[in-house]
């Protein structure tokens, strides 16, 4: 699966190279992320939360996992999330991440919209036994068909060059932020 959606870039991976430590690295990055699970629900909280942080998830010594939290009137549909590693070779981090932009509850979306469409054609066909279907409906319902499915995809991918954009100036800017005092 991760295969196919590589290949219709809906999983994306990067990497940056930084001149800082791993420890300074670590930490403003923990300093910009609030500490959240990334579960299903997780984003409904979002909404009233206080706090002035971009980025929830879990940051590790090793590697991260990173969501950008939802705000009122925001039009960027983030849905992408970013796991990530960072290594030290000599005096420089290299930080190893991957962007991933399907959830997967959009699996049950589609084959809720899958199956919706298919008995909704077959009950029109055959509904209209021994009389004459009007089938120019047919075309209509195929380009409907054809939204709802391909809406919610660029939506994701858009999310997933999005994320990947910001994401690489967020770390950028956290490598060469000045420490405050």
């Amino acid at each position: 699966m991760n295969k196919f959606l590589r290949k219709i870039k809906l999983i994306d991976d990067f990497n940056v190279e930084l001149n800082i430590s791993k420890a300074e690295f670590y930490s403003r990055l923990r300093d910009q992320v609030d500490e959240s699970t990334l579960g299903l629900f997780s984003d409904v909280g979002d909404l009233f939360s206080s706090s002035k942080k971009e980025y929830k998830g879990i940051v590790n010594y090793d590697g991260f996992k990173l969501k950008r939290k939802r705000r009122f009137f925001d039009t960027k549909m983030n849905m992408a999330t970013l796991n990530g590693t960072y290594r030290q070779i000599s005096d420089k981090l290299i930080i190893e991440s991957n962007i991933n932009g399907f959830a997967n509850v959009m699996i049950f979306v589609f084959i809720f919209a899958l199956l919706f469409y298919s008995v909704f054609i077959a009950a029109f066909i055959f509904g209209y036994m021994g009389h004459e279907a009007p089938f120019f409906v047919i075309p209509f319902i195929s380009i409907h068909a054809l939204f709802m499915f391909g809406l919610p995809y660029f939506i994701m991918r858009r999310s997933v060059k999005r994320f990947k954009y910001d994401i690489e100036r967020e770390f950028h800017f956290i490598a060469t932020k000045p420490l405050s005092l």
